[in-house]
């Protein structure tokens, strides 16, 4: 697709393919005639989940992330061995990236956060932003100690490569990267979702006040929900995988809508701390419970942010084993039911594609 604004999404979970489809639509509304192809690891028909339908999708190389044990922990060693794996070869998946590049020819690529696509699309010379709540030398660097200097000099390097590119746009709420000299800070962004009516959907008793979502993001998620504790006036929304039989739980696909439509309908949201479901929440003004994340450093620049904007509650490791659903709904129904009103990044981040576009 020549000439295209090429957006590289990593792969890691869908908090960036969430994070992107606000900027693609505000670049497609506001330079129509410019063709958008989104480059990603994930499959065509994920990927359509979340783009419009006008945006080209080609599949990509697989690119180094960090290894999870399940949704809320990370695997540090794997972790470690992936990336030094990947430095150690470098050279050879630049060449792998360059060469998906050179097929496209595009007129600038857009990386959130991958920092291999942005050394590609500098050997062939392309205009080069990078945007996201985080960066990868920084998350690294949470989980590692200053005393093992190969993963250093691997943060070192990745940090070489973010701040030569034109802009690292840091959306809030996001880590400090006091590391990064290309910083420019952007607001939040989330998608909007319709709002349904699920008990309708459902078809549950007029005595379900509260309809709940449990997601804990595009991590694979295995948990045991059957001894949970579920109010009689609660439904639980969960993943199709996590269906247990209980009366007061449905899989999502039973509702026949798209993930941000749920998320939109819901009261709450049972989630961990991640910027996609965070941030969409509040776009969408849904309540939320969370669960901490083991080792996830850019975990507190998100949860001081949704204790200032937005009902949340967290949900403590015993409540969460425990299945303790109804005493934190309790202590949540306690919160001020209100949203802040925040501005939003998309077109800042725009404003700087056009100063590329010219």
């Amino acid at each position: 697709m020549k000439n295209a604004i090429v957006f590289a999404i990593s792969a890691h979970g869908f908090g960036h393919l969430g994070q992107s489809v606000p900027v693609i639509e505000a670049l497609r509304q506001r330079y129509p005639d410019v063709p958008v192809v989104v480059l990603s690891s994930y499959t065509r028909e994920r990927v359509a989940e979340f783009v419009p339908p006008d945006v080209h999708i080609h599949s990509a190389p697989e690119h180094v992330t960090v290894a999870m044990r399940d949704a809320l922990t990370v695997d540090s060693e794997t972790t470690r061995e992936r990336f030094l794996c990947w430095h150690r070869d470098y050279a050879q998946h630049q060449q792998i990236f360059v060469d998906c590049l050179r097929k496209i020819q595009p007129r600038m690529v857009l990386s959130n956060v991958d920092f291999t696509w942005i050394s590609a699309a500098q050997t062939l010379s392309l205009p080069t932003l990078a945007f996201c709540s985080l960066n990868w030398a920084d998350i690294l660097d949470g989980f590692y100690p200053g005393s093992d200097m190969e993963m250093r000099q691997v943060t070192t390097d990745i940090r070489k490569i973010y701040n030569s590119a034109g802009r690292f746009l840091r959306v809030s709420p996001g880590m400090g990267m006091p590391g990064l000299s290309n910083l420019s800070t952007v607001d939040v962004l989330a998608r909007s979702g319709r709002r349904y009516d699920l008990r309708i959907r459902l078809r549950v008793g007029n005595n379900i006040r509260r309809v709940a979502l449990f997601s804990l993001g595009g991590i694979a998620q295995r948990h045991d929900l059957s001894g949970w504790d579920i109010p009689t006036d609660t439904h639980l929304i969960v993943p199709d995988n996590l269906l247990v039989d209980h009366p007061r739980i449905s899989p999502m696909s039973a509702l026949g809508l798209s993930h941000i439509d749920i998320l939109a309908s819901v009261d709450v949201l049972v989630t961990k701390p991640g910027y996609g479901s965070f941030c969409e929440a509040w776009r969408n003004q849904t309540a939320v419970i969370y669960m901490r994340r083991n080792l996830w450093p850019e975990e507190t620049a998100l949860i001081d942010w949704i204790q200032r904007h937005v009902p949340a509650i967290e949900m403590s490791c015993e409540e969460f084993t425990s299945g303790a659903l109804a005493t934190v709904l309790a202590r949540l129904a306690a919160r001020p039911a209100t949203f802040d009103h925040l501005q939003t990044g998309e077109n800042a981040i725009v404003n700087h594609i056009g100063q590329w576009l010219g």
